[in-house]
């Protein structure tokens, strides 16, 4: 796995070692990014789900100011962290849940004008995330929300609107936004 862009393009990331996962691929990551195009600079970003931290690494290259990262997976987690040393950043990296990472980050008056969430398709639906992100108040108010997830499953939301979705043959990507005037 490389980084695609920015300061760091190239630079491989380590994915955990015998980790049964799903990580996004450099072709998808691409693709968001480049849908994301100017709406990276300065922006806050927080990586849920992160698994090897290559989201939010990807946005720090291209020149986010800030990523917080969630992982539960103790290897996973450890992970992140030697992917961000290998690169000498400093980043927030919470060892907990997702629900848990978010009320923590919400009892901390965290916004983020970034989120990606890349959950365990077969635990975790779009759905269960937007209402966890609009829950702990998490999203800016111009912020985006990105989800990946398996194609052909309902993405509407009472809370968020769908801005772009894009299908990576069984992989959709969705970008959300909130809904004007909630």
């Amino acid at each position: 796995m490389r980084i695609t862009g920015g300061i760091y393009k190239g630079r491989h990331l380590k994915s955990t070692p015998g980790f049964i996962a799903r990580p996004t691929t450099d072709k998808i990551r691409q693709a968001i990014f480049n849908i994301l195009m100017n709406d990276i600079e300065s922006k806050t970003v927080l990586d849920l789900f992160a698994g090897s931290g290559a989201l939010g690494i990807e946005a720090i290259s291209r020149g986010a100011e800030l990523s917080t990262f969630i992982e539960i997976g103790h290897r996973q987690a450890e992970t992140v962290r030697n992917n961000l040393k290998g690169l000498d950043l400093d980043q927030i990296v919470l060892e907990v849940d997702f629900q848990k990472g978010c009320r923590l980050l919400s009892e901390r008056g965290r916004k983020f004008d970034l989120i990606f969430a890349d959950p365990p398709y077969n635990k975790f639906s779009p759905k269960e995330v937007i209402n966890a992100i609009k829950e702990y108040n998490l999203l800016a108010l111009d912020g985006f929300l990105i989800i990946e997830h398996n194609a052909g499953i309902d993405l509407n939301s009472d809370c968020m609107d769908i801005l772009i979705n894009r299908k990576f043959g069984q992989t959709e990507v969705t970008f959300y936004a909130n809904k004007k005037g909630k």
